[in-house]
């Protein structure tokens, strides 16, 4: 018995390291669903201005979510008081319907870029907000939406 969790400890652990990523993040979304004026916003201490980063949109969905995209307004909100507003447009199925992500059963997660290749100007906070940009509101089906920043993988 001791061997066994000895052995789950240390599977777990190396399941854990993920020397990439600067930084992750996920939100819940209410169950009755994400309104307009619900900004999920996520504060990101940056120092290193020098390494490449790769800056993802996670999103988790379910069979209730009716379109194959999903619609965001991103703000990145600079340390030096710059904000850079973008809409994004992220597949979440294909033209007949399949699902993207990775799930089982009714839920899938989908991990699409926002920016690749990405340097810091400035070392500091960034301010990350969404906002849904759909004609629903609620909008419904969309379960998680996160961030995730990694260092570029050289190779």
């Amino acid at each position: 018995m001791r061997r066994l969790f000895f052995f789950v400890l240390i599977v777990l652990t190396f399941l854990s390291c993920d020397p990439e990523r600067i930084y992750e993040s996920n939100v819940k979304i209410p169950a009755e669903g994400w309104r307009p004026d619900n900004i999920i916003r996520f504060e990101v201490e940056i120092t290193d201005t020098i390494s490449p980063c790769n800056i993802f949109i996670n999103v988790r969905n379910n069979n209730n979510y009716k379109y194959t995209e999903l619609w965001l307004f991103v703000d990145i909100k600079f340390p030096t008081g710059i904000v850079d507003r973008d809409t994004s447009k992220i597949a979440l199925a294909d033209h007949r319907g399949k699902w993207l992500g990775h799930g089982l059963g009714s839920k899938f997660d989908s991990r699409l870029y926002l920016r690749k290749n990405v340097l810091f100007p400035a070392a500091g906070t960034y301010i990350f907000e969404y906002q849904q940009a759909s004609r629903d509101n609620p909008l419904i089906g969309i379960e998680d939406i996160g961030l995730r920043i990694e260092r570029v993988q050289l190779r």
